[in-house]
């Protein structure tokens, strides 16, 4: 039996098949177009999905015993669906500069200092929750429309189990995650104006989602008893597999952006992190 990692990127996803003792059997890549605008920066999220279906088909032809797919992503970038999870609008991207005034009004409402203390973030447009909050003030019926708000890990592992789970590292990129707590902060959530329930469910990186639907296991070829779990955010995982396990090491990170990512033995002094980062005004 295989094992298969499927990372989705800003602008591809790849696939990659292991065999028992982690020696590296194949791979496939699909990519996927970005549209950037002054306005905005935009994904097409059907086209993501396409893209995921090709690689795990590819990966699946040359390797029908791959038994467990573990999906890691890119943060912040959200989708609102309908029940059956298809996408109610472009989703925007981290970089897309909508949001901030949004932003500035949960700092006004909350503080800055308490927001990060929360979140362990400084307050940015670039997370999630600023974003969903200007749909909901620009285009009120996608939300009135929406049964799940995803992210593009939990969106995909959605598509592929109908279960809606994310991990706790992925959700602690949305600006609306209590890093002590390990759940949604209920403060926060009730200043944006958006129903909890919306949310998917965190859980802890390495859960089991479950295992394929019939539509999913069809399109792709995989085996229908193939376990779908929920991994992390990619630096998260990328820094596992650069040996990153204490807080003697970083990690520095190329790609569509340049990330550092340390390793701590505990949440670290928030003030000291605060200070670190660029204020929002």
């Amino acid at each position: 039996m295989y094992i298969a990692g499927l990372d989705i990127g800003t602008t591809g996803c790849k696939c990659t098949v292991f065999d028992g003792d982690g020696h590296l059997l194949g791979k496939a890549y699909r990519d996927y177009p970005v549209r950037r605008a002054v306005g905005g920066h935009e994904i097409d999220i059907s086209a993501m999905m396409d893209g995921v279906y090709g690689a795990l088909s590819e990966m699946a032809s040359r390797y029908p015993d791959i038994g467990g797919i573990g999906v890691t992503s890119f943060g912040e970038t959200f989708v609102c669906v309908d029940w059956a999870g298809e996408p109610l609008h472009p989703a925007m991207l981290y970089t897309d500069p909508r949001g901030r005034e949004e932003c500035l009004e949960l700092v006004r409402k909350i503080g800055e200092k308490k927001i990060a203390e929360i979140t362990g973030l400084r307050p940015h447009e670039m997370y999630s929750i600023s974003k969903i909050m200007w749909l909901k003030r620009n285009r009120p019926e996608v939300l009135e429309a929406a049964r799940h708000i995803l992210l593009m890990e939990d969106y995909v592992v959605f598509r592929l189990t109908g279960v809606a789970q994310i991990d706790y590292s992925l959700a602690a990129r949305t600006m609306a995650f209590d890093i002590r707590k390990l759940c949604w902060s209920g403060e926060i959530l009730e200043v944006a104006g958006v129903d909890e329930k919306l949310l998917s469910v965190p859980v802890p990186t390495g859960t089991i989602a479950g295992s394929l639907l019939a539509s999913a296991a069809e399109k792709t070829g995989l085996r229908s008893d193939a376990q779908v779990v929920s991994v992390s955010h990619d630096q998260v995982s990328a820094a596992v597999g650069a040996g990153a396990f204490d807080a003697s090491v970083a990690v520095d990170g190329a790609g569509t952006v340049k990330c550092l990512t340390p390793v701590y033995d505990e949440i670290p002094d928030m003030d000291v992190m605060y200070q670190a980062v660029r204020p929002l005004v």
